[in-house]
């Protein structure tokens, strides 16, 4: 469970997360300065986790609606960049990010479209459909 209580699951909130990377939300400043922390010190290929404090950051965001707003589409996939913010040394080749629910997606109210590449089974899409949204598999 998301430690926010907007999302079923934090690795679904990470994908919402991605979606507004690229579009100035509130909390840009607060996980720029997190990044910029970490980003002379991870120690590379180590097999650590996640990044703690990133993590827990992220875990506990609350995502206002005008973030939630902005966002008209979601892509599922192993190269999206919240992942490497989170632990860049993630290779894709494990389950760390799989998504297993999107509840939640109702906070998304201008969602049209979701891009399916990876990241969960395709059942778990199966609500956005339901919910009159394209998925693009």
């Amino acid at each position: 469970m998301d430690k926010s209580g907007m999302f079923e699951d934090f690795n679904f909130k990470l994908i919402v997360i991605d979606a507004l990377l690229d579009k100035e939300p509130i909390f840009h400043e607060e996980l720029t300065a997190l990044i910029n922390k970490y980003e002379d010190d991870f120690e590379w290929y180590s097999g650590a986790g996640p990044i703690a404090e990133i993590k827990e950051y992220l875990e506990t965001l609350h995502l206002d609606s005008t973030d939630l707003d902005k966002i008209d589409s979601l892509c599922f996939d192993g190269g999206n960049e919240i992942y490497h913010i989170l632990k860049p040394d993630w290779d894709g080749e494990d389950d760390l990010f799989d998504v297993v629910s999107v509840e939640g997606f109702q906070n998304l109210k201008n969602l049209k479209i979701v891009d399916y590449i990876s990241m969960c089974d395709p059942k778990v899409l199966e609500p956005f459909e339901k919910a009159g949204i394209e998925v693009q598999y």
